[in-house]
């Protein structure tokens, strides 16, 4: 059992979140600020664990400045989404290994989200206590094998999604289209598409920064994105319906039961949208 947690960071968002979430189960939870490097080496040698919280490029100096404090009797964790130059930078240390990335920003409840821990280091007798302490708070925790794999999942799942939704809200601006109007005519479906632009605009574009600029998975996939609006926008100009309607086909094909699932899925969002009194 994991005791004593230690974060580097951790006056920023997540240490917030999980600072008082982890004290409230009795465990011990030292935190230092992101430029007060001289509580580092106490919060390290006072942990059984050490997260390192701090933006994504901070993150391999942090660790590169703690190493030498770091033993085999440390876990070292991360709260990164990107991993490729942090995980290789942990593996250089004297700690076990166990990446972690929360799949959420800011919220008001941990339960039910997910979250993932990556054992990278070939050690694995504390992925089980490190996973029960994500549990115990309620969160979905899914271990992944190769961290590799998680940066080309990621650059699916935030690089594309949110380089759509950031090109939506920028035409929107370039354009200056008339917002009031729009949101007037439109319907839930598309208001649910606009919500989510704005979700990630209300946030910190300098985490979205680095999310889309240190993730190299996400530039083969983002020139995959462009030539596939160039192609699609070559069968709308040349009013190619036969082309357009056999890829819609094959991608609905692809998604399978998934996109039945997943479309009742938005039916009950959309509903529950329409309730919302904002």
């Amino acid at each position: 059992m994991i005791q004593r947690i230690g974060i580097i960071g951790g006056r920023g968002m997540m240490g917030r979140m999980f600072k008082p979430a982890w004290e409230a189960q009795g465990k011990t939870v030292l935190v230092s600020g992101s430029k007060d490097h001289d509580a580092e080496k106490r919060l390290v040698l006072e942990s059984e664990l050490v997260i390192v919280s701090v933006p994504i490029e901070k993150t391999a100096e942090v660790i590169g400045r703690i190493s030498k404090w770091l033993t085999p009797d440390h876990l070292l964790s991360d709260f990164t989404s990107v991993k490729a130059a942090v995980v290789p930078k942990m593996l250089q240390t004297n700690a076990e290994v166990i990446a972690c990335h929360p799949m959420f920003g800011e919220v008001e409840s941990l339960k039910g989200h997910n979250v993932i821990l990556l054992p990278a280091s070939g050690k694995t007798k504390r992925l089980a206590p490190y996973q029960r302490l994500y549990a115990d708070l309620g969160l979905n925790v899914v271990v992944m094998e190769d961290w590799k794999k998680h940066d080309e999942s990621m650059s699916v799942i935030q690089g594309l999604m949110h380089f759509q939704h950031i090109l939506f809200s920028r035409i929107l601006t370039e354009r200056k289209v008339d917002l009031e109007t729009v949101l007037q005519i439109c319907s839930p479906v598309y208001q649910a598409n606009f919500a989510f632009a704005c979700r990630i605009l209300q946030r910190d574009p300098h985490l979205y920064t680095h999310i889309l600029m240190d993730n190299p998975e996400n530039r083969s996939v983002l020139k995959q994105f462009v030539a596939e609006a160039q192609a699609h926008l070559k069968m709308v100009e040349q009013r190619d319906e036969e082309t357009f309607e056999k890829q819609f086909l094959e991608s609905r094909d692809y998604l399978g039961d998934l996109g039945k699932l997943f479309s009742a899925q938005s039916d009950y969002l959309i509903e529950k949208l329409k309730e919302y009194e904002g």
